[in-house]
C-alpha cells in the first residue's frame, strides 16, 4: 500500500516536498507550544538540505495517545487520506508498552495499529487507527521520540479546517458562525485525490493550483514559464538545485513583483518568492490536471485561511 501510494504522489511531491527525503536532514523547530481550550497549537518542520533552510517546513501537530504519559508530534499532510505512524517509531513505543503491541493488526500487505489519539487539548481524533510505515521514524530512546507519523485528510473530510498562521493554531469544527463567515473572503474548493484545488489571481487571470499543507518548498512554485515571468523580477533571479525522493530537481526563482490574489484578498508579496521548474513528471502530472503549480504554507503566513469541505471552498482574511 506505501509503494503505491508514494507513486501516486510523487509527481506532487518532486516539488512541494522535502519531509521523507533527507530524513537525517530534518530539524524540530524549539517553539513552546501555547495551550488554549478551544485551539489545536502547532509547531513548524524545519528542514534543511544542501545549505538550503526551510523555516516552514509543515504543521506539526501535539498528541497523545490513551494510556502514554507522554506528548508526541504528527504532521498534518491532508495529501494522504490516512492517519500514519513509523514503523520505528512504534517499536519504540511499544518496548516501553509491551501490552500496545495487541493493538496491532496484520493485513495483507500492511499492518494497522490501533489506539485512542487525541489532540493536546484533549480533543479526540475521527480515527483510532493509523497504517504503519515500515522501515521509518526514530528508533531511540521513549524520552528523545518526538515525530511520530501523519494526519491525513480524513480529520477534515465533511469537516471545516481553519489554520491562523500567525498565532501558530487551528481549529476543526462542523460549522462557522456568521460572524467568523463574515471575516473571510471565499473562492471555490475543489478536494479530488486528497490534493486541493483553487484559483490564484495573478495578470488579471485566473490560474488553477493545487495548495498543499505537507512540506512546502516555496510560497509558489509553477511549471508555467510564462507565467512565472509575469509575477516575478525578471534582472533578478537565483538557481537551485535540491533532491526530493532521489531525484535531483532544477528551479529558477524570484521576487514575486505582481499582485497575487486569491478571492477579493491581495496578498502580502514582500519577501515573496515564486520558483520555476522544467522538471519532466512534475509538467506531464500538472498540465494534465490542468493545473499551473502548486502554492504553500510560506504564502499564507500572514493570514488566516478555512479549508471548507462542508462547502466546498476555500476562505481567507
Amino acid at each position: 500500500m506505501f509503494q503505491k501510494l508514494a507513486i501516486k504522489i510523487f509527481a506532487y511531491s518532486i516539488i512541494v516536498s522535502l519531509a521523507f527525503a533527507c530524513k537525517n536532514d530534518v530539524k524540530i523547530s524549539e517553539d513552546a507550544y501555547q495551550i488554549a481550550s478551544d485551539t489545536i497549537n502547532f509547531q513548524w518542520l524545519k528542514l534543511k538540505q544542501d545549505g538550503f533552510i526551510i523555516n516552514h517546513g509543515a504543521i506539526l501537530l501535539p498528541v497523545k495517545f490513551e494510556g502514554i504519559d507522554k506528548t508526541f508530534k504528527m504532521q498534518l499532510d491532508l495529501g494522504i487520506n490516512h492517519n500514519v505512524i513509523y514503523g520505528d517509531s512504534l517499536e519504540v513505543i511499544t518496548s516501553a508498552y509491551p501490552n500496545l503491541s495487541e493493538n496491532i493488526q496484520h493485513r495483507d500487505s500492511y499492518n494497522v495499529f490501533y489506539n485512542k489519539l487525541a489532540f493536546r487539548n484533549d480533543q479526540e481524533l475521527k480515527s483510532d487507527n493509523l497504517l504503519i510505515q515500515q522501515n521509518f521514524g526514530d528508533n531511540g530512546d521513549l524520552n528523545d521520540l518526538d515525530l511520530i507519523g501523519t494526519i491525513g485528510a480524513n480529520e477534515i473530510k465533511g469537516k471545516i479546517l481553519i489554520i491562523d498562521f500567525k498565532s501558530q493554531n487551528l481549529v476543526i469544527t462542523d460549522k462557522l458562525e456568521t460572524w467568523e463567515e463574515q471575516n473571510f473572503s471565499f473562492t471555490p474548493l475543489k478536494f479530488k485525490n486528497n490534493q486541493l484545488y483553487l484559483d490564484l489571481i495573478a495578470g488579471g487571470n485566473r490560474h488553477r493550483f493545487m495548495y498543499s499543507t505537507q512540506a512546502s518548498l516555496f510560497p509558489l512554485t509553477t511549471v508555467d514559464k510564462n507565467l512565472f515571468d509575469k509575477l516575478t523580477n525578471k534582472s533578478i533571479k537565483e538557481n537551485k538545485q535540491l533532491k526530493s525522493f532521489g531525484e535531483k530537481i532544477s528551479f529558477t526563482g524570484s521576487d514575486i513583483t505582481t499582485a497575487v490574489r486569491i478571492a477579493d484578498l491581495n496578498l502580502p508579496i514582500n519577501n515573496k518568492k515564486a520558483f520555476f521548474t522544467e522538471a519532466k513528471t512534475a509538467v506531464k502530472t500538472l498540465e494534465s490536471e490542468n493545473i499551473k503549480g502548486v502554492i504553500g504554507n510560506d504564502l499564507f503566513l500572514n493570514n488566516t485561511i478555512v479549508i471548507d469541505l462542508v462547502n466546498n471552498r476555500f476562505g481567507i482574511q
